[in-house]
């Protein structure tokens, strides 16, 4: 029963080489990408990465993995946000 719950929910995973390369895993889709910041969807989750100079050299969403490569200065993850005030019900 575990690994059918384990296998449901994907996991992002971020592996960061001595601040000029990031790894991360459980990728579904790329939400922005530029030289100072990179914004990718994982689940439910959004993982951005943040520096300078950041160039993606893999980003292979069929094997849920993006390599992004450039001076790493952060990698934050969040919930997504979904609108649930009054305009998102009006404009549904």
């Amino acid at each position: 029963m575990q690994e059918r719950e384990q296998q449901a929910k994907p996991s992002a995973t971020a592996q960061v080489d001595f601040s000029r390369s990031v790894t991360l895993g459980g990728i579904t889709g790329t939400v922005s990408s530029s030289d100072k910041s990179f914004v990718a969807k994982a689940g439910e989750f959004v993982i951005t990465v943040t520096g300078e100079c950041l160039s993606p050299k893999l980003i292979d969403v069929e094997n849920k993995k993006a390599v992004i490569e450039g001076k790493i200065s952060s990698v934050t993850q969040s919930r997504q946000l979904t609108p649930k005030g009054f305009f998102a019900r009006l404009f549904k």
